[in-house]
Formats: C-alpha cells, sequence, structure tokens
C-alpha cells in the first residue's frame, strides 16, 4: 500500500494511523543528506539525521514529508521490501535514490529489475527557479527561459534511477506540480512551514 496526501489531509498523524491501521508510521527528520537507513517496528517513529529508509518489516508505514522536494516510494512486492526517499536537490544530486535502490539489493537481495518506483507530487521545471551557482556540474538537467534558470529535479532522478538499473517501465511520476496546484503545499509558492507526505507500506 502507498499513498500521497494533499494539503488537507497533510502530515495529520490520526488521518494517517487511520489510513495503514495498526502499522507503526515511521517518520524522517530529514536534513537533505543522501543517509538511508534499515528500519523495523522496533526503530524510533522519527528517525534522526536521515532522508531514506528502507524495511521488510510488515508493522510499520514508512512517511517521508514534503512541500515542493520529490516524495519517492519503493516497492518490491516480490522480496517484501518498502522504501521512501526525500530527494530535494541536495539529495537529488547526491544520489539519494540510487543509494536507496543499492540498500534495497544490499540489504533485502532485491532484484533491481523488480523495483518499483512513485514519484509524487512536486515541484517541476515550470516553477523550480534556481541560481547558476548550484547548478555545477548539473547543467544538462536545467533549461532557460527570460534568462531564468530552471531546475528539473524530476528527469535527474529519473536518469540517475535507471542508470542503477531501474526499469523506465517501473518508475512512474505524478504530473502534479506543487507549486502550480494549490492542493499541495509548496515552499517556494507560500514559503510554508506545512507539509504533506508520501506513505509506503507492505
Amino acid at each position: 500500500m502507498y499513498f500521497f496526501t494533499d494539503r488537507f489531509v497533510g502530515v495529520d498523524r490520526e488521518k494517517l494511523q487511520k489510513k495503514v491501521g495498526n502499522k507503526k508510521l515511521i517518520f524522517m527528520n530529514q536534513i537533505h543528506s543522501s543517509n538511508v537507513k534499515v528500519v523495523n517496528k522496533n526503530s524510533p517513529s522519527a528517525l534522526e539525521k536521515t532522508d531514506a529508509m528502507i524495511t521488510n518489516d510488515k508493522d510499520v508505514a514508512l512517511c517521508v514529508v514534503v512541500a515542493d522536494c520529490n516524495p519517492v516510494i519503493f516497492l518490491d512486492e516480490s522480496k517484501g521490501v518498502v522504501g521512501v526517499a526525500h530527494a530535494g536537490r541536495v539529495g537529488s544530486y547526491e544520489k539519494i535514490a540510487q543509494k536507496t535502490v543499492l540498500a534495497m539489493s544490499e540489504e533485502f537481495g532485491c532484484v533491481k529489475k523488480d523495483i518499483h518506483v512513485k514519484i509524487g507530487p512536486s515541484i517541476k521545471a515550470c516553477c523550480y527557479e534556481v541560481g547558476s551557482e548550484v547548478i555545477g556540474g548539473f547543467e544538462t538537467f536545467t533549461c532557460k527561459k527570460n534568462a531564468k534558470i530552471f531546475l528539473d529535479l524530476i528527469a535527474l532522478n529519473k536518469q540517475q534511477l535507471q542508470e542503477v538499473g531501474i526499469e523506465e517501465k517501473n518508475i512512474e511520476i505524478s504530473s502534479t506540480c506543487t507549486c502550480c496546484d494549490e492542493n499541495y503545499f509548496s515552499y517556494r509558492r507560500e514559503a510554508t512551514k506545512s507539509r504533506f507526505c508520501g506513505v509506503v507500506s507492505l
């Protein structure tokens, strides 16, 4: 089971708990890193200094919290393994999606052709304007409009996933831009501290 919330559910623990039943909700204190941790029902409800986690424990539901960054969900039904990653600009530059796939393979023996990846609502290249000082080495994933530079993190993450062996047919990407769609929180649009989330469980 997996789902992405909108601004009307956000990260409301009571509403999320109703959706996942008696599973333990596990969140991350995200720091824009590429740290990946293995978790189970004995893990803390909020992991410190973590931006991705994986599990084969059916008693937990993994949560990634965003408001423009890419919420990425990983599922390998054949091995019974799931994961989440918070892929903002820094995490994407540090290949957090790739590292999550590799961790699934190394920790649980997942075969990459069996891993399905869902990238939820996030800010798209139409709205993600950045300065030239942050795109060094990633110019391929930018476009220019009216002398402004826009970064395409979706294209970057998709390429990184394919490089590590995830088949294109197994990568599902939401078309929703959080900056354009007011049904979702967007830090770029409204400098909000509120968030929505992606959730996955076995």
